[in-house]
């Protein structure tokens, strides 16, 4: 990456089997393989209750109709707390605001993901990677955090990236911005995501927490939470569900 700022530059490493991938095709392919296996979803409508008896899991309702089942699975993101209280369980995942920002495309001038890792005041760390079409992808890690759901962009923001941006690659000061967009991190207190059967309700899965990192953890926790349910579950799977437990301390 010869258009890299080296002043104060001590290090780094580089990752070339790293990959990216587009999460709204990723999505999308996995809804298309779901239904044609059977699934059915169930779009713009809000769960009001975990039904339970006995302990035990027996269904859900929304604001547009009930639904029995003898697993009800929690992956609600950022709203996984709120969605945790409707069972009676207060989960420890919080909402952390992240904003990035996408630049009008130029030509294809460098292939990696660049992470700087150097904290400066409002962010710990800061990213940018040019898209296939050209654009250049950024954001900022805040520091300290910005704890709610508050998803509307700010104005402190582009200042702050727009500085980072241009001392690492000064190149790119005159590029201009396309728009901005806000989404939250569903954090944990130890940054790790929280995985398995819920204390003391039977029938009540957990895959919570995952911290941003959602879309890279995503696949292969699926296909952890599919033996688990079908009590297939590898010694490795163990280890993993041992260190990720609800119950962990």
């Amino acid at each position: 990456i010869p258009d890299l700022n080296p002043n104060d530059l001590i290090g780094g490493t580089y990752s070339p089997e790293d990959g990216n991938a587009s999460p709204q095709l990723a999505n999308h392919a996995i809804y298309d393989h779901a239904v044609r296996l059977g699934a059915r979803f169930c779009f713009n409508e809000s769960i009001t209750e975990v039904i339970q008896q006995s302990g035990k899991v027996v269904g859900i309702k929304t604001d547009k109709g009930q639904y029995g089942a003898d697993v009800v699975l929690n992956a609600a993101g950022a709203w996984a707390h709120e969605v945790g209280l409707l069972a009676g369980l207060d989960l420890p995942v919080q909402p952390d605001s992240h904003e990035a920002a996408i630049t009008e495309p130029v030509q294809r001038f460098f292939d990696p993901l660049i992470v700087d890792i150097r904290p400066v005041s409002g962010s710990s760390n800061f990213y940018f990677y040019q898209h296939f079409t050209g654009q250049i992808i950024f954001c900022v890690t805040p520091e300290p955090p910005i704890w709610g759901y508050d998803d509307r962009e700010t104005s402190s923001f582009l200042p702050l990236a727009a500085s980072r941006i241009v001392e690492v690659m000064p190149r790119l000061k005159n590029i201009r911005v396309r728009r901005t967009c806000r989404g939250l991190y569903p954090m944990t207190p130890d940054g790790n995501p929280i995985l398995g059967w819920a204390p003391n309700l039977q029938g009540y899965l957990l895959a919570v927490g995952l911290c941003g990192q959602g879309f890279m953890l995503g696949p292969g926790m699926a296909e952890l939470l599919v033996r688990l349910l079908q009590n297939n579950l590898t010694s490795s799977d163990q280890e993993i569900l041992a260190a990720l437990s609800p119950t962990r301390s």
